[in-house]
């Protein structure tokens, strides 16, 4: 008999839709997905992903954190997690300053551990009510311990940004963001989400997120995807 398991954690959440950037104080997200089967096939997988944000007049300060683990037949596939901080500080209505350092441990991907670290500038190009794109770019630096254990590599890049919010009705929205860097060491990163409002505070969510490293190893995939389904609840 096969089961399969969905949930979503209580915690502070921030929809798809960005952050009203006039608002002050906490706002956040966090996200549970789970598949458990059993029968002529055993697989185990959990997730778990959230960030918050806080705003303080011209100031905004975000911290983000995931956690993805698969296990298959009784052998562990996937386990990779990691988090971030990024300090954004608007000049004007349009134009903000953006600065971000992230960690990633991805024990079954391309890489062992990476540090990574940017400085730039944001433009907020839409800025409509139910739509906004903004664009960000900046140089960068990776720090990346491959999967050989030795000494952590460091690549200069440049790295290009774009996030878009669209509430597509009063219940639906989708939110993707592409992150490429270019120079030393090629990174492409794309994540999408779409969530439906169940009632005002719960949501379903489905997202899928696609990982290239052209620096991969020769025995690894230069591109990981992930798809996950669960429930989300937020305020």
């Amino acid at each position: 008999m096969k089961t399969i398991f969905a949930a979503a954690l209580l915690s502070t959440a921030l929809s798809p839709v960005a952050l009203a950037q006039d608002s002050e104080g906490w706002a956040g997200n966090a996200d549970v997905n789970a598949l458990v089967t059993s029968g002529n096939t055993s697989q185990t997988s959990f997730g778990l992903s959230g960030k918050a944000t806080y705003a303080s007049g011209l100031f905004r300060h975000t911290v983000g954190g995931y956690y993805d683990f698969n296990k298959s037949s009784g052998e562990t596939d996937r386990e990779r997690f990691g988090a971030d901080y990024n300090l954004a500080y608007d000049f004007s209505e349009k134009l903000f300053f953006t600065a971000t350092v992230a960690y990633d441990n991805d024990k079954f991907g391309s890489f062992r551990q990476r540090f990574s670290a940017n400085a730039g500038l944001g433009y907020k190009a839409i800025t409509e009510k139910n739509f906004d794109l903004t664009l960000e770019a900046a140089p960068s630096v990776i720090f990346t311990l491959n999967l050989s254990g030795e000494d952590y590599v460091t690549d200069y890049a440049a790295l290009g940004r774009s996030t878009l919010n669209w509430k597509i009705t009063d219940t639906t929205t989708f939110k993707n963001i592409t992150e490429i860097n270019l120079g030393g060491r090629t990174l492409i990163e794309n994540k999408s989400a779409i969530q439906f409002k169940i009632t005002k505070a719960l949501s379903s969510k489905l997202s899928y997120d696609i990982r290239y490293d052209n620096d991969a190893p020769a025995d690894r995939r230069k591109t990981d995807t992930i798809f996950r389904a669960g429930l989300s609840y937020g305020f």
